[in-house]
């Protein structure tokens, strides 16, 4: 898988996903390690495609909601 393929299938798991997945969530589901995981989301996160909220220790990955709603 390209480094598009991941970007577009991390995006894809958030969609249908809408309270968000943890960095061990998006790994698991996507097929790929814990670290390509987290660096592919801090990408997502820096161009504004992924928002961020930590809950306790957790942090829970989503898409904004102008990217739900297809305004992006």
């Amino acid at each position: 898988m390209n480094g598009n393929g991941v970007s577009e299938s991390i995006m894809s798991l958030l969609e249908r996903h809408v309270y968000g997945l943890t960095i061990e969530d998006v790994s698991r589901l996507a097929g790929i390690s814990r670290i390509t995981a987290s660096k592919y989301l801090a990408v997502l996160e820096a161009c504004g495609k992924v928002s961020v909220r930590e809950i306790g220790k957790a942090k829970l990955h989503y898409l904004p909601r102008n990217y739900r709603e297809g305004r992006a």
